[in-house]
């Protein structure tokens, strides 16, 4: 039987509940495959009741994950101290062990993908993990320097040259080698992960109107432009392109994938037409690991008010991404 991991992000956020919501959901469809879900035993109960949920479920630990043929395994964490609406130092440490715990599961067979609920950076931060985010927790873990941020849709697929950044750094961090890398990841991502033949993709610019020919920034004509002429990348390319005009005339629905320079470029958009529907995949790794495209939703924890259709669909691709990855392998 076919295994899928989901982590419970920060405990008080809207993570356990989403996920708790998409079990609900999965149970309903009669979906015939197992579900793990890494949480303290407490926080999933407390959820599990507020939700109303009515999906049978085991308690296991490690050990006995491999010998239940229940739908949905409980990999209990210890108790935790809830304070719904605030990250904690606690909540931090428990959305890292959450994730660590199933980077664990994935490299010794037990699964196979991951589907992250949110964490909140600031509770990592106060809990000392020193990661601005999941996307570098995993690239670390698999020892993988080459990986990309991206971000998949019904409506547009897009990835990040650079990620966690501030914007008076990303300048200095597009090269020739980052550009033809991502590329390279893209192309890869395209064909084996979604299935999608022969796939192309626009480059956008860093600089308003792509730098209007160097007068208005030289990124474009000294590292991007030269790189989209290379024989080896000409013909699946185009770019770099003006991002306002990209988005205004809904050119991205001519490729496959958007390739843009740093972080708000493309969530902005990205978010406009899939909020609550996107989803966020590590391109590069290994692993395959899905999260939903929002945040920890502090201000709306623990009214049963969160929407869970993201993870969902972080679910949708993960199974989608791993059974490609299979029959790619053995063609």
């Amino acid at each position: 039987m076919k295994r899928f991991v989901f982590t419970c992000g920060d405990i008080n956020g809207i993570g356990p509940e989403i996920v708790i919501k998409t079990l609900q959901r999965l149970y309903d469809k009669r979906v015939k495959e197992q579900f793990i879900f890494i949480c303290p035993l407490n926080v999933f109960i407390s959820n599990y009741h507020s939700s109303y949920s009515g999906f049978p479920f085991q308690v296991v630990n490690k050990a006995e994950l491999q010998n239940s043929s229940e739908m949905f395994l409980i990999y209990a964490l210890p108790e935790a101290k809830l304070s719904i609406g605030k990250p904690t130092k606690q909540s931090g440490k428990i959305a890292f062990t959450a994730l660590k715990e199933s980077y664990k599961l994935f490299t010794e067979g037990l699964s196979e993908a991951v589907i992250t609920a949110p964490i909140s950076k600031h509770a990592i931060n106060l809990a000392g993990i020193n990661f601005p985010g999941q996307t570098e927790m995993f690239a670390d873990w698999c020892n993988e320097r080459n990986y990309l941020m991206t971000f998949l849709s019904a409506q547009i697929n897009a990835a990040l040259l650079t990620i966690h950044l501030p914007l008076n750094k990303v300048s200095s961090k597009i090269k020739k080698t980052s550009i033809m890398s991502a590329l390279n990841i893209i192309r890869k991502t395209a064909s084996i992960d979604l299935a999608i033949k022969e796939p192309k993709i626009a480059v956008l610019g860093l600089n308003p109107h792509a730098g209007e020919e160097g007068l208005l920034g030289k990124e474009e004509i000294n590292f991007i432009k030269p790189v989209l002429e290379k024989k080896e990348f000409a013909s699946f390319t185009d770019g770099p392109y003006p991002p306002d005009a990209f988005f205004a005339k809904k050119k991205y629905r001519d490729y496959d994938f958007v390739l843009g320079i740093y972080h708000d470029q493309v969530l902005i958009p990205f978010k406009m037409m899939n909020f609550n529907k996107g989803v966020n995949y590590t391109a590069g790794l290994p692993i395959v690991r899905t999260s939903p495209d929002h945040g920890c939703a502090f201000d709306i924890a623990g009214n049963q008010l969160a929407d869970e259709s993201s993870i969902y669909s972080a679910y949708l691709y993960a199974r989608k991404i791993s059974r490609n990855r299979k029959k790619s392998k053995s063609n």
